[in-house]
């Protein structure tokens, strides 16, 4: 199994994962869990495949990305 640690750095952290859990589907390929600690978002990705990996792990990035970026346009 593949596994990712992403510590991102958030204005608001619990916004972000409160945003995101709805979208997480935990199945028999791909395990995702969310944490908050201080001013960092940690995402854990575990995979039975890379390739889902890496697309998971591109598709949080964005995500929190854009999420910051709404933040400071409000």
């Amino acid at each position: 199994m593949y596994e990712a640690l992403l510590t991102l750095k958030c204005s608001k952290p619990d916004l972000i994962k409160q945003s995101l859990e709805p979208d997480i589907k935990n199945d028999e390929t791909v395990e995702t869990t969310l944490n908050v600690k201080d001013d960092t978002l940690e995402i854990v990705i575990k995979s039975k495949k890379l390739n889902y990996l890496k697309a998971v792990i591109n598709s949080y990035i964005s995500t929190v990305n854009m999420l910051e970026k709404v933040d400071k346009i409000e």
